[in-house]
């Protein structure tokens, strides 16, 4: 039986630097990250894994006022096209606000990078890791007409070298959300019982840890 799946926001780091101009700007990243704790029914050994869910999203943002209600307009505009992050607009408006008093909005010129984490986080029972390894795979899953929209029909697969869309190997396949490679739903996660990375960039597609 699976938990509740539970969005967690968590500050990281901030760093200010000063503005030769008059010109406040907060640069916000945000990662976006899967926590799921699987407990197996008959050991009852728990792990614990961590699966980037997409690319870090960036918002920059100019200030005009340090009012909250106006700052939190502004997260608004830029988070249209990232929903997850729309609900935790009215914290961080607060925080940038806060710290654009602290640091002399107005009188001083000044540079704010600020960095999170956004954590959703489940509990799931599973006997094997495969479960969960289909988690990565089908985060990405993508039709083959869809991916004949981006002409990318004629591209092979970097696991088997077959093609993605016709061959021996099921038409299904995964665009990976942090990377955007895109591989057989089978190669894929065949390879991620071996290997924790992307097969073409290496980047780290989940990481797990028992506890």
């Amino acid at each position: 039986m699976n938990g509740p799946v539970v969005p967690e926001l968590k500050f990281r780091s901030s760093k200010l630097y000063p503005s030769p101009s008059q010109v406040n700007s907060v640069l916000i990243n945000i990662d976006t990250i899967h926590e799921v704790i699987s407990v197996n029914p008959t050991t009852g050994n728990r792990t614990r894994w961590s699966i980037p869910m997409l690319r870090p999203f960036l918002v920059d943002i100019n200030l005009r006022s340090c009012s909250p209600h106006y700052i939190r307009r502004l997260l608004h505009d830029r988070f249209v096209s990232y929903p997850p992050q729309i609900c935790f607009c009215n914290a961080l408006a607060s925080d940038i606000s806060d710290l654009a008093i602290k640091f002399g909005f107005g009188h001083n010129g000044f540079t704010l990078t600020m960095n999170f984490t956004l954590t959703y986080k489940s509990t799931v029972r599973v006997r094997n890791d495969d479960g969960l390894l289909g988690m990565v795979v089908r985060l990405g899953m993508m039709k083959a007409e869809d991916l004949m929209s981006l002409n990318m029909k004629t591209e092979p697969c970097s696991i088997c070298l077959e093609s993605l869309v016709s061959g021996s190997k099921p038409t299904e396949v995964t665009r990976m959300t942090t990377c955007s490679h895109v591989f057989h739903n089978h190669c894929l996660l065949e390879w991620l019982k071996r290997k924790n990375t992307c097969p073409l960039c290496r980047t780290v597609l989940y990481a797990r840890s028992s506890f």
